[in-house]
């Protein structure tokens, strides 16, 4: 057994074994004093009672436990001095571990009982001699197989438990209730009273579902975390926990059951589950217009599919734009469309349950799934004004610019396109220098600091003197704003973008 190497029996306590406390304490000589032996006598004498009213298996299975070649039932732990330890022994330290011959049994105050079983009454430790008996017959009747027999076999009683298998049938259901709670098309279905109303049922219905860890629900009936053995004498009970998801099961032995931290009531889940999914499609039965939708789109989707390259090369030159130049350019409403439905995805079978199809729906904006959004028509003719779209993004990408033409106004102090490339260029160089820093270069702010680094000698340094940092400030927002910077921790980097327009320039 676990401490065979670690009892030490006196003849006047043969229901004891003695077991050396502490990494320093590696053997028992003697007993201590007069006064503790008269302790450990009463502890005796109690011990021969309870033991008397036990049956001889069970005995035997404590004996087992402790040490089977004697006839000890409990562990006494002495200290260094050979004094009684305080504490008595918690079963949980012995249950399937192994310790080193060279050292006493290791001191964890979490497998210690708190009373000081030294101080009680004799009425007291009588109550307390009570608990660690059963705690002791439980765990002896748990030593009789493996930890990991014991493990599989409260997941198996897991996977029996009638709530996870009814999680098991209904998972596809459960889970295109989540996805369509939030998906943006649920906000199109009608009426606003009726989706309130569901949407509360589901928060009742699913908690139940959320409140097990999705690994335990839909994995292996496990996660693959470091999982600890609780025990519950008094119930009968090991308690399967995992810190890391803050989730326990319970297992009853005598049972061979699971219990969950929250039973449910079975027939009541099985009717829920049901009943959100049929309260979800009648809503869709109410809202006839978002299915023609759906139908016009995937039309539409297939029809634009020859054209993909054409409306993928609009999009990209748009973003060598500035908002101006675009504002300016009559830009076709099959090229804002496009841009909608260009991620979405629709499912190819769209039939059966509402629910099951529709949570497969995938969209960034629901813009054209509005009911009264009209979807562009393709024709020759649409398709002839997006080429020229094209044509006119093109020349406005390729166009030189000249140094001395304006970029942008700032509180009507023009920034030329020269400028602009100076400051894209100072400020991507020292992307690791905060904004404030960098205003104060571009506005000629000779600062020690400014100094120590050798920016009062950049290019840059002055360029925008006469201009306050507010407004510099701005001027930075503004080329983040048309994507010639990107933001960092610190400072920005150039976009590829301004690479593009440095390149133009040049």
């Amino acid at each position: 057994m676990s401490v065979e190497h670690h009892v030490y029996h006196f003849e006047a306590y043969p229901l004891l074994a003695f077991v050396p406390m502490g990494k320093k304490n590696k053997r028992i000589r003697t007993l201590g004093q007069k006064v503790q032996k008269g302790i450990i006598h009463r502890v005796h004498e109690q011990i021969k009672r309870k033991v008397a009213a036990l049956s001889s298996e069970d005995i035997k299975k404590l004996q087992t436990f402790i040490d089977q070649d004697s006839e000890a039932v409990l562990p006494v732990p002495l200290d260094r001095e050979d004094e009684l330890y305080p504490q008595l022994i918690k079963p949980e330290l012995l249950l399937w571990n192994s310790f080193s011959s060279m050292h006493g049994l290791p001191i964890h105050q979490t497998l210690l009982y708190p009373e000081h079983y030294l101080q009680l009454s004799s009425e007291k430790l009588d109550h307390h001699l009570d608990q660690v008996i059963r705690d002791y017959l439980f765990c002896a009747e748990l030593a009789q197989k493996s930890r990991d027999e014991w493990e599989s076999e409260i997941i198996e009683a897991f996977k029996r438990h009638p709530f996870i298998q009814l999680a098991r049938k209904k998972r596809e259901v459960i889970e295109a209730v989540e996805r369509m709670n939030r998906s943006p098309l649920i906000s199109l279905l009608n009426t606003p009273e009726d989706l309130s109303y569901w949407r509360h049922r589901v928060g009742v219905v699913l908690r139940a579902y959320r409140d097990i860890p999705s690994e335990w629900l839909w994995g292996d009936f496990a996660c693959h975390h470091e999982r600890e053995m609780l025990f519950h004498s008094s119930e009968s009970q090991i308690e399967y926990h995992c810190e890391e998801c803050a989730y326990s099961i319970y297992y009853q032995v005598d049972e061979k059951k699971v219990y969950l931290n929250e039973e449910v009531n079975m027939e009541r889940a099985r009717k829920r589950i049901v009943t959100i999914e049929r309260q979800f499609n009648e809503m869709v039965e109410k809202t006839p217009r978002l299915l023609e939708k759906i139908e016009e789109l995937a039309s539409l989707i297939h029809q634009l599919e020859p054209y993909d390259s054409l409306f993928e090369e609009a999009l990209k030159l748009e973003e060598y734009v500035t908002d101006a130049e675009l504002a300016s350019i009559d830009k076709p409403q099959l090229v804002t469309t496009y841009k909608q439905i260009r991620h979405v995805v629709l499912p190819e079978k769209r039939g059966g349950s509402p629910l099951m199809w529709l949570s497969n729906v995938s969209t960034e904006t629901i813009e054209p799934f509005k009911p009264r959004k009209r979807l562009p028509a393709l024709s020759e003719a649409e398709i002839t004004h997006v080429r020229r779209y094209l044509e006119t993004l093109t020349t406005l990408h390729q166009s030189e610019y000249a140094d001395e033409d304006v970029y942008v106004e700032i509180k009507q102090k023009p920034v030329s396109y020269g400028q602009v490339k100076s400051l894209i260029s100072f400020v991507a160089s020292n992307e690791n220098d905060p904004l404030h820093v960098v205003t104060k270069v571009l506005t000629g702010q000779a600062t020690n600091a400014i100094r120590a680094q050798g920016l009062h000698e950049n290019n840059a340094f002055g360029m925008l003197e006469d201009w306050e940092e507010k407004h510099v400030v701005k001027i930075i927002k503004q080329l983040e704003k048309d994507e010639l910077l990107k933001k960092l921790s610190k400072g920005y980097a150039k976009t590829d973008k301004a690479k593009d327009l440095l390149e133009i320039s040049e």
